[in-house]
């Protein structure tokens, strides 16, 4: 008798594993307030380590990709998760800031450049192939749900016992559920255990060639997703990371944008589960194309926004269009070019989202340090976002394969 087909089972983990993932690499704010009170470390110092995070992360992207390549999904995303969990746990012990910038901006990001978006999407499409997109959404969820429960119960846990404890407690959980669960669970490839994509029966949905990076970073395809990509992240880290100061300088008080933060992500949530549904019916390229204009709207909103409850509107807005981006580029990419070398291919992508992610919050301090608000750098985020739904609407709808003929799957 043939056990039941393994992928929801892998999407239900890859959903468990962003879920840590994501919601532990999200906290680092939540510690500074501690941290400045207990050792005295200036707020702008220790807002440097989220910095040395972001380009650490981006730098191992496509170091990651290659060892999924070789060695599997699976094994990567395990060990990074335990790496995320053991720097968590290290942390605990800190006393010198230098420590702060290893186990934070240093060890947490290679775990997290190993067990985050692009692994788990990775390991969605070799389950996946008809049902890629909605899968990819399904499990990027996780992203969302992390931040909704981890973010809270970090605050919980830093004022009811101290930052030590929650250190502690967050690094168990990636060591004690996460990484046992990939483990028992997952497989790399559904030929492992005698399945195919889909739960098909036949082979007549396996991608029929996959491309190498060098194939791809040859192709027009490629660069203009990425690009695309780019013009998000610079959007998205614009916003996480500067949205709760500009709640301030419009006279919120200080908590108010963890709460705006807060409702970005249950929307994004809904937002992530509705674009699933649609993806077959619309296509991938005209929903990037449909969010991208929305977060055109949002940023447009944001610069000429005078009030608090302009900032609610926003940040619905805004999270309906911030986190589905990922699984569609996602889902465009592998269905260009095939799921063997997605891993390399994913990781220079999320290289260049990375390098662009770093630029919007180097740009949006150094701006409001220049000009004393954000405007500029909201409209700036809104002429990237207009070149991003230009340059994907000239995605072509067939795939690149390694010789420049239409793959079919």
């Amino acid at each position: 008798m043939q056990q039941p087909f393994l992928g929801p089972k892998v999407v239900l983990v890859t959903f468990l594993t962003l879920m840590g993932a994501f919601g532990l690499n999200l906290t680092a704010g939540q510690f500074f307030a501690p941290l400045n009170d207990t050792y005295g470390w200036d707020l702008t110092v220790l807002s440097l380590a989220v910095s040395l995070n972001m380009i650490t992360w981006g730098i191992f992207q496509p170091v990651m990709g290659k060892l999924i390549d070789r060695f599997g999904p699976k094994s990567v995303i395990a060990s990074s998760s335990a790496l995320m969990g053991i720097a968590f746990i290290l942390s605990a012990t800190i006393t010198q800031l230098w420590q702060f910038f290893l186990y934070y901006g240093v060890l947490t990001a290679i775990g997290f450049a190993g067990c985050g978006s692009m692994a788990n999407s990775v390991l969605v499409s070799r389950w996946y192939v008809k049902k890629r997109a909605k899968m990819l959404t399904r499990s990027s969820m996780g992203m969302n749900i992390g931040q909704l429960i981890l973010l809270p119960l970090t605050g919980f846990l830093i004022a009811s016992s101290d930052f030590r404890s929650a250190f502690v407690v967050l690094g168990f959980i990636m060591l004690v559920i996460v990484v046992p669960t990939v483990l028992i669970v997952v497989k790399n490839n559904p030929k492992d255990v005698n399945q195919m994509p889909d739960g098909d029966s036949t082979p007549l949905f396996m991608d029929a060639k996959s491309a190498s990076l060098t194939e791809a970073l040859r192709s027009r395809e490629f660069w203009i997703a990425t690009l695309g990509f780019a013009t998000c992240g610079f959007t998205l880290y614009l916003v996480t990371m500067h949205l709760p100061n500009f709640a301030v300088d419009l006279g919120g008080g200080k908590s108010l944008g963890g709460q705006l933060l807060g409702i970005a992500a249950l929307a994004s949530a809904f937002s992530m589960w509705i674009t699933g549904q649609l993806t077959r019916a619309i296509g991938k390229k005209n929903l990037l194309v449909i969010l991208y204009i929305i977060r055109l709207l949002a940023f447009i909103w944001l610069a000429m926004s005078p009030s608090i409850w302009q900032l609610y509107v926003f940040a619905v807005v805004y999270g309906i269009s911030s986190m589905p981006i990922i699984p569609l580029v996602t889902g465009v990419i592998g269905d260009k070019f095939g799921k063997n070398a997605m891993g390399s291919i994913l990781g220079f992508s999320w290289f260049i989202h990375q390098v662009s992610a770093a630029l919007g919050v180097f740009l949006g301090g150094y701006l409001r340090s220049m000009t004393g608000d954000y405007v500029s750098a909201f409209w700036m985020g809104a002429a990237l976002l207009a070149f991003g739904a230009v340059l994907t609407t000239l995605i072509k709808d067939h795939p690149v394969s390694a010789n420049s003929k239409t793959l079919t799957q």
